[in-house]
């Protein structure tokens, strides 16, 4: 027996009747883990020790679900003491003798078994303030986290019961409690080491017997701080989505469009190197005011015939809100030959749809034929194979929410919402202020903090950060600066390109009617790359009557050979399904760079000089040319960059990319993409696709590379060391002892801003901006850095988790080379926000996982794509 009934089993024998309370020293070695009172007092003291050893080793078996809420933070909660294998009691940690604060922080990251070397911070560049999004949170010393373990006798299986009996106690435990059903966590100690309280049962007695464990120490404690300021978000009035909490009392109604944009915050209480802080920022969430009925009825109106295909393939994916309970779920189908006049099984018996939501919610369902939305939920915990919790919702009651990919095409109205959701820094500090403000005058958050001994600070967010020095970028005959903007689109229009391939024999294929854009292009081409330095020949043009995809699909197999370079095919408007059939001929049935050109783009007489000069470029780039470079002062190092596809829809496989560096330029990548199953982040098969990249680099450079970096994109925090001992290993296995490692990690999906202070006002910080210390993870080596210049909202830094240096680069180099990488994006002549190999790997990935299907991934090697 294992689990929960191996824990309980221990409890599980007869019992004389006790007191509600137990304070003598006896009772708490006799009666505190043994039931069996049949032998001598003598013994049972003999005894104590051994039963307290058997409970402890238990308890170290106990499987606990890890799912959300007080199961994670339970799971989170245990640690252990590695020698030993033992709990780590509060004596034990007192007895420990006082370390130094960096020797704390690498022995939890130790612990955690990541990567934290000596020296985690740089020193290179000129020092700025900074203001970020942190606010101090101070920790009362009389108070803490409490663990005790809580048993039942005779014992009880259901969690809901054991917390329903144990409530009824909750004035004798202080009123403030988290409680799993098997953990207590209390805010004070309980006088006594054993407390037991009797409730009556059906004329019988339940014993609850209280053991004290340990007092938690504070970095354990994060997920209970995260679930109170959940609390204090709740007595706020706010409503919950996934993480983030929003205020439906303040919505910002966008009327032409039938949207309307509710504000809220997104909040985490971590332990940082600064110490423990709540990270508050702002957050937007869009509704449709429209019903998901009311969409499926335009779509009928439409297109009758492909009604039930297109409904599928507008809202499956999408998330939507039902009002009546403010929560959201995610559309995972829809069901057709079901309405709301079905019946289905509660706790009582059979009812219908339309029955239950007037008893229930007292909602009267206008419409009983219209389709029912299927969502699927994963249970909470491990649950058995396939077991899953299914929600049926009715469409006249849900609304969509975030945007559609019609309102995302709408510039006009994407100006319009951003008006609501691109917040400057001065707004984002105001919102901080206000948040602060709301919970420091609202008694009740003030109460939920402060019954676990917890209080805000608004005077700890300013820090100190450090700004690099301005990058050159080189050219073939020349180099410039890149200017504290990080920008040079006029000098990457003028210069001649770092490596040129003319372009001799190549096809252009357009309708009939988009003749006059096929000449626009051939000859503003002509004009652009003299500044370029490119020379160009009059293509093959081939001219199509329909605008049918198996129009394209057959010009493209009856006019490419062998010798054609490049294909064109200027498209009269923009579809997806044209896009992926041309990708799909281009790259695996007949292998040939490609470029998709929308006519209309082609037709702007004020647009169209900008627009070829970058359709050149990339033109280039696909012939296996170069545009520029940055100076790295690396020798025989090879960098390489991963990133993971999944499909919204979660009908598709996932699809992973590796990309890695063949020259010392680092201007030309050799790229590989891997099919993997549902969801899947973790990247299978990388030792082959890194192999074959290492067999390039030598033919190439005649000799391996002896360092190799590289940066991970997609990998959240409760990953990393998923990461660390799966992934890294398969590099381990091919490099052995001839090549150094270094593993690091991008984070793009992060939550931190920060502000340079002006003075006056707050403003982005410049390109180059890199933050090290105080806000950086207490058990990590990472750190922030701004690549990008942003101009309108704040801008978003990118957050690196080193989890590997075995190259012994340090900080500094890390740091700088992350930001020179920033530049080696050929889609843009300027900075992006993360390493230029994370986005070809980025876009490798979502173009095979978008386009093309499986049978092409492997077929896709040497190649990189600009899209």
């Amino acid at each position: 027996m294992s689990g929960r009934g191996n824990l309980l089993s221990l409890f599980n024998k007869n019992a004389q009747n006790m007191e509600k309370s137990i304070s003598s020293e006896d009772h708490e070695i006799d009666s505190g883990l043994d039931f069996d009172n049949s032998g001598s007092s003598g013994d049972r003291l003999l005894s104590g020790h051994n039963i307290e050893t058997d409970l402890i080793t238990t308890l170290q078996n106990v499987n606990i679900s890890v799912g959300r809420g007080r199961a994670r933070l339970i799971d989170t909660l245990k640690t252990y003491d590695d020698t030993s294998n033992q709990l780590i009691t509060t004596e034990a940690k007192e007895n420990n003798t006082e370390k130094t604060k960096g020797t704390e922080l690498e022995a939890i990251a130790s612990h955690n078994g990541l990567f934290f070397p000596d020296l985690i911070y740089g020193s290179k560049g000129s020092s700025v303030d900074i203001y970020c999004n942190y606010l101090k949170l101070t920790t009362d010393e009389s108070k803490g986290v409490y663990n005790y373990e809580v048993r039942f006798f005779p014992p009880i299986d259901s969690v809901h019961l054991r917390i329903k009996y144990l409530n009824d106690h909750k004035d004798k435990l202080g009123g403030t409690k988290t409680f799993d059903g098997n953990t207590l966590y209390l805010p004070i100690l309980l006088p006594n080491k054993m407390t037991v309280f009797i409730s009556k049962v059906e004329d019988a007695e339940l014993q609850i017997r209280i053991l004290y464990k340990k007092k938690e120490d504070m970095r354990n404690c994060t997920q209970l701080y995260n679930i109170l300021f959940d609390r204090v978000m709740k007595v706020l009035n706010y409503v919950k989505f996934d993480r983030k909490q929003y205020d439906p009392s303040r919505p910002k109604i966008i009327p032409l469009a039938k949207l309307e944009v509710w504000p809220g915050y997104v909040t985490a209480v971590d332990e940082y190197k600064g110490g423990l802080m709540l990270c508050c920022d702002v957050s937007h969430r869009i509704l449709c005011q429209k019903t998901v009925l009311e969409m499926l009825v335009d779509l009928y109106q439409q297109n009758v015939e492909h009604y039930q295909e297109s409904a599928r393939k507008m809202l499956v994916g999408n998330i939507v809100l039902t009002r009546y309970n403010n929560r959201t779920y995610k559309i995972n189908d829809i069901c057709f030959d079901q309405n709301p006049t079905c019946q289905f099984k509660i706790k009582t018996g059979w009812t219908t749809y339309v029955e239950y939501y007037k008893q229930y919610h007292n909602i009267i369902i206008k419409d009983v034929n219209q389709p029912l939305i299927y969502s699927i939920k994963k249970s909470r915990g491990i649950p058995a194979e396939g077991e899953h919790i299914q929600f049926s919702l009715i469409p006249e009651l849900c609304y969509l929410t975030g945007l559609r990919d019609e309102v995302r095409s709408d510039n006009k109205l994407m100006r319009e919402i951003a008006t609501f959701t691109r917040v400057s820094p001065n707004q984002r500090q105001m919102a901080l202020n206000k948040f602060y403000e709301n919970v420091s005058k609202t008694p009740a958050a003030q109460e939920i903090l402060n019954s676990w001994g917890l209080s805000l600070t608004n005077n700890s967010n300013k820090i100190i950060g450090r700004q690099m020095d301005i990058e050159q970028i080189c050219f073939s005959k020349t180099s410039v600066s890149a200017g504290r903007s990080a920008e040079f689109s006029k000098h990457a229009a003028t210069n001649e390109m770092l490596k040129v391939v003319h372009l001799s024999k190549w096809i252009i294929i357009h309708l009939r009617n988009d003749t006059k854009a096929a000449a626009n292009l051939l000859d503003n081409m002509k004009q652009a790359c003299k500044s370029l330095g490119m020379n160009i020949s009059n293509p093959t043009m081939i001219s199509l009557d329909r605008d049918r995809i198996d129009a394209y699909i057959q010009a493209l197999r009856r006019n490419i050979t062998i010798n054609d370079q490049i294909v064109v095919c200027i498209c009269h408007n923009s579809r997806d399904d044209r896009y992926a059939a041309i990708k799909k001929i281009c790259c695996s049935e007949i292998p040939i760079p490609s470029q998709v050109i929308n006519a209309k783009t082609l037709l702007n007489d004020l647009k169209i000089r900008s627009v070829v000069q970058k359709i050149v470029l990339q033109m280039n780039c696909k012939l296996g040319g170069s545009l520029w470079t940055i100076k790295i002062p690396f020798k025989n190092v090879m960098i390489c960059g991963i990133d993971s596809y999944h499909d919204p829809s979660n009908r598709g496989n996932s699809v992973a990319a590796f990309v890695a560096s063949v020259n010392s330029t680092y201007s030309q990548w050799y790229s590989k993409a891997v099919v993997q199953t549902k969801r899947e982040e973790i990247v299978n098969g990388l030792s082959a696709s890194f192999e074959i990249a290492l067999n390039i680099y030598r033919k190439r450079n005649g000799k391996l590379p002896t360092n190799v970096i590289i940066y991970r994109d997609g990998i959240g925090d409760g990953q990393l060391n998923t990461c660390l001992n799966y992934e890294i290993p398969q590099f381990e296995m091919v490099c052995g002892n001839r090549i150094k490692i270094s593993y690091i990690v991008v984070q793009k999906r992060i939550n931190t801003r920060i502000f340079s202070d002006c003075g006056i006002h707050l403003e982005n910080p410049l390109p180059g901006t890199v933050v090290d210390q105080h806000i950086t993870k207490s058990n990590m080596y990472d750190f922030f850095l701004v690549s990008q210049m942003v101009r309108q909202g704040t801008v978003t830094p990118t957050h690196y988790v080193v989890l590997r240096d075995d190259c012994n680069y340090g900080p500094d180099i890390i740091q700088k080379l992350s930001y020179k990488l920033c530049f080696l994006y050929y889609n843009w002549a300027g900075t992006i926000r993360f390493p230029a190999c994370c986005m070809y790997a980025h876009k490798l990935a979502y173009l095979i996982g978008q386009s093309i299907q499986r049978d092409v991934a492997e077929s896709l090697s040497e190649k990189l794509f600009y899209l």
